[in-house]
């Protein structure tokens, strides 16, 4: 008995993760223009999931959740939408033609580097000598299924066969860019900072005070 009790002092941190606190930042508009009407979203990852903020909506997504919460801070109102059709909203939304669409990476290469002080890994995914996109991961930074999920649903409503790539390349997404014919090193997603703190994860992942659920997601956009 006092052995166990030895043991579970010496290694706390298996059973809990530790914690912390990862902002990214994404400008999709440039590819799907409809977006452009939310500013800039700032994306915050922590141990239990994902957050999202714009400058009309917001949305959170725990780990294991097949829904996205979205919220009108406004309206005071929510609802959940499943992420299985993300891509699909993103690409009925977008300017990408068929010709994005339909490529597939014919070669992928991969190069250190840093992303932000942070050592990473820049796997290019080619389509040809000049069309590409960069999707920069680390394992520096704990891999949050969640935000693997949503990057990768982003990737394929530009390209279904990049997303399928995509989920088999390993890390951290921390920062992603595409060089397509009409979209010229265009940062979709970029990293702003890390830290091992997450005070507000606990809120930034719970729907907020005296909100009234929605029956559509049509409601939030009036």
């Amino acid at each position: 008995m006092a052995a166990l009790f030895l043991f579970s002092l010496a290694y706390p941190a298996a059973s809990a993760p530790r914690p912390y606190h990862l902002q990214l930042e994404a400008q999709p508009a440039a590819v799907f223009p409809y977006l452009a009407k939310f500013g800039r979203i700032e994306i915050d990852v922590y141990p239990s999931g994902v957050r999202a903020d714009t400058i009309w909506l917001n949305g959170f997504s725990r780990n294991g959740a097949d829904t996205i919460t979205i919220e009108n801070p406004l309206a005071r109102m929510y609802t959940e939408v499943p992420l299985s059709q993300i891509s699909s909203l993103l690409r009925k939304l977008g300017t990408i033609g068929s010709i994005e669409q339909e490529s597939a990476p014919v070669k992928v290469v991969a190069t250190r580097g840093k992303v932000g002080g942070i050592a990473a890994t820049r796997y290019r995914l080619m389509y040809g000598p000049t069309a590409w996109i960069d999707l920069w991961t680390t394992n520096t930074i704990p891999e949050n299924p969640q935000l693997r999920r949503i990057i990768n649903d982003l990737v394929s409503a530009i390209s279904p066969g990049t997303g399928k790539l995509a989920q088999s390349i390993p890390g951290t997404p921390i920062f992603v860019e595409l060089n397509f014919r009409r979209f010229k090193k265009i940062a979709l997603v970029r990293f702003k900072n890390f830290s091992y703190e997450a005070a507000d994860e606990k809120d930034a992942l719970t729907v907020g005070s005296f909100y009234i659920r929605a029956p559509l997601l049509d409601s939030l956009w009036k």
